[in-house]
Parts: structure tokens; C-alpha cells; sequence
């Protein structure tokens, strides 16, 4: 029985990190797509301004 209690709470920890990386991934990965359309649209107004 403790076997199993053990191998759940192990499979609930890594789960939990998982979807931590995951989610911190994710938000630095919409903030870096963000500054690249940030920066694209002010290069498409600074070409079109010359």
C-alpha cells in the first residue's frame, strides 16, 4: 500500500513541474513573439516613412 501511495505522489510531482515549465515557457514565449511584432511594425512604419 505505501508503494502505491509513494509512486502516485511521485507521478503528482513530476506532473506539477511539468506544468510549471510549461506554463513559464509559454509566458516568456508569448512576451518574445509580442517585442518581435512590436519591433516588425515599427520597422514596416520606418521603411514606409523613408
Amino acid at each position: 500500500m505505501l508503494h502505491l501511495i509513494v509512486c502516485d505522489l511521485a507521478c503528482l510531482a513530476i506532473a506539477a513541474l511539468y506544468y510549471t515549465y510549461r506554463d513559464v515557457y509559454q509566458h516568456r514565449r508569448r512576451r518574445s513573439q509580442l517585442r518581435e511584432r512590436v519591433a516588425y511594425m515599427l520597422w514596416a512604419a520606418a521603411a514606409k516613412a523613408a
